[in-house]
């Protein structure tokens, strides 16, 4: 079985936004919603030498653009009540609306707090990798809009086998037991994740 996925270059991403934008846009999202979002992670410290000069220590900024995983085994299809969060034969994970009851249990599931119930529209909504799109033979919203090349898509054997197996880096989530369908190049000033952080931008964290 074959499974879409996201690769993203932490060290081509300038932090501009456009893909948030872009996927904004797309789905027709309200003020303050968002299904792609773009975390400014750094750490580090400075320290005044025995000249009185200030040298860095460690210190370093980098972002990262995530939105769902499209997880191999998703947290919300798997507690999803009424069966409306679907995973497809090719790995996208959309909300089949008219199943899906509003009741949330999706958003409380997913490690990466990726879907939301939309009172307005009165069903779950979360990313579904613009599954229209992508059956058309496009490229998703976002992956279109990034103007460093960072973000691109694929599938994700053919990922790992070009960018390696990373599916995880500081700030996101141990990948453990849901098995995300992404693929990172972590940054050269943080390649292995072991220097501390912190997000910089936590607006980014709030729906």
């Amino acid at each position: 079985m074959s499974q879409w996925g996201f690769y993203h270059n932490a060290d081509a991403c300038v932090g501009c936004k456009a893909c948030v934008i872009a996927c904004k846009d797309k789905n027709d999202l309200a003020l303050g919603r968002k299904l792609r979002r773009v975390y400014d992670y750094a750490g580090g410290s400075w320290k005044v030498d025995e000249q009185g000069a200030c040298r860095q220590e460690g210190s370093f900024v980098y972002s990262i653009s995530v939105a769902c995983m499209h997880c191999a085994s998703p947290l919300c299809v798997a507690n999803c009540p009424s069966g409306a969060m679907t995973k497809r034969e090719d790995g996208i994970v959309y909300v089949d609306t008219d199943l899906c009851i509003a009741c949330g249990t999706c958003a409380k599931s997913c490690p990466y707090g990726q879907p939301f119930v939309d009172e307005d529209r009165a069903h779950s909504v979360k990313c579904d990798f613009c599954r229209l799109l992508v059956d058309q033979g496009e490229e998703p919203a976002c992956v279109a809009a990034c103007v460093t090349r960072a973000l691109s898509f694929g599938e994700l054997s053919e990922l790992e086998a070009q960018h390696g197996s990373v599916h995880a880096v500081p700030p996101l989530p141990d990948d453990t037991g849901t098995n995300p369908s992404l693929v990172l190049t972590p940054s050269r000033l943080n390649p292995d994740g072991a220097l501390p952080g912190k997000v910089i931008n936590p607006e980014e964290e709030v729906l």
